[in-house]
């Protein structure tokens, strides 16, 4: 990357490893020497942004609202963890890591002067993964081969309370329309679980993914009639496939970058948004399969193994998009369709 300084201002030439379809509007990176991981976005009432960056010894808030120059608000420590997860409900955000402290709590009805720890769930130490079902109000937290997923009710937002758990191992997971999307790991399948009650919860359907590696993550589109799966195996593409809650999903089309290691996939109004490790960010437009539509990455070269980017967030309602990457921290981009 290079940049030009003109009085306060930066400019950035991206030609050698950004598409025309992606800008880039801002970095972030004063925590290098920590290291980062996860990413996710929360947008308040007034439609200002922020960017909720995992750090592996606790969580950034950063107000984006001038992509440009991004401002660190609060730093919330946590336990220091390679892994960590961040999702939001209503004005908080609630961030697990997998070295202990169980599930942090955090308010940003104060925002932009400050964010700060409000409360901490210590009924369990440690998750992989959440996944918050924000219209029903329910918290999904991974755990362990005794409590598989973890359910709570979030009437009380500061006071989660347990529900119940179910299923088998799980690494992540996605619910939409009552409809949970389980990536189940080694066992190399998806399980799909009707959880329109979140106190009777029952499966519906499982499906393995061909020669599987360990299955990763999975997204539903909008109409949920297409889901996205990663397996982070190198070598594993990531899979599109014609989705069937019950009966037998089929696949659609694969897709692998050059690094040849997938992280994370999400979807948005037509397109996949997919975190690949040393390929940085590939958006790809979902039709009948696949076509790659823009890239980014913060180097030139595409490198091998668990280096780059982690996580991407492109549900602002600005088509601002978030990407951490483990050594150089966060880039706010910006998608032109």
């Amino acid at each position: 990357m290079r940049f030009f300084f003109v009085g306060y201002l930066f400019f950035f030439t991206l030609e050698a490893f950004c598409s025309h379809h992606l800008q880039l509007l801002g970095q972030w990176n004063n925590r290098a020497r920590a290291q980062y991981n996860d990413i996710w976005g929360y947008e308040d009432s007034n439609g200002d942004e922020y960017a909720l960056l995992g750090v592996r010894n606790g969580t950034s808030v950063i107000d984006i609202r001038n992509p440009l120059l991004p401002k660190e608000i609060s730093f919330i420590p946590s336990a220091n963890s390679i892994w960590k997860d961040i999702k939001t409900y209503q004005h908080y955000a609630y961030v697990v890591n997998e070295s202990g402290g169980g599930l942090q709590i955090i308010d940003l009805s104060k925002l932009p002067e400050s964010a700060s720890l409000v409360a901490t769930y210590k009924g369990f130490q440690t998750s992989h993964n959440l996944y918050i079902d924000t219209q029903a109000g329910i918290l999904y937290a991974e755990g362990n081969h005794a409590q598989p997923i973890r359910v709570f009710d979030l009437q009380n937002p500061l006071k989660p309370q347990l529900i119940q758990f179910f299923g088998v191992e799980c690494h992540d997971l996605h619910v939409q329309d009552g409809i949970a999307v389980v990536s189940e790991g080694g066992h190399g399948t998806i399980g799909i679980y009707d959880v329109s009650n979140p106190y009777d919860i029952h499966l519906m359907n499982r499906f393995e993914i061909p020669n599987s590696g360990y299955v990763h993550n999975s997204w539903l589109s909008e109409d949920g009639l297409q889901l996205i799966t990663t397996e982070e195996t190198p070598g594993k593409t990531i899979k599109l496939w014609d989705f069937k809650k019950q009966g037998k999903s089929q696949l659609i089309d694969e897709y692998l970058a050059p690094n040849g290691l997938a992280h994370n996939a999400f979807i948005k109004d037509g397109y996949a948004f997919i975190s690949h490790y040393g390929s940085g960010l590939r958006i790809l437009k979902l039709q009948h399969g696949f076509e790659e539509v823009a890239y980014f990455s913060p180097t030139e070269r595409n490198p091998r193994g668990y280096l780059g980017s982690w996580g991407v967030y492109p549900f602002f309602q600005s088509n601002k998009i978030l990407l951490s990457n483990i050594e150089s921290g966060l880039y706010i981009l910006e998608f032109k369709k």
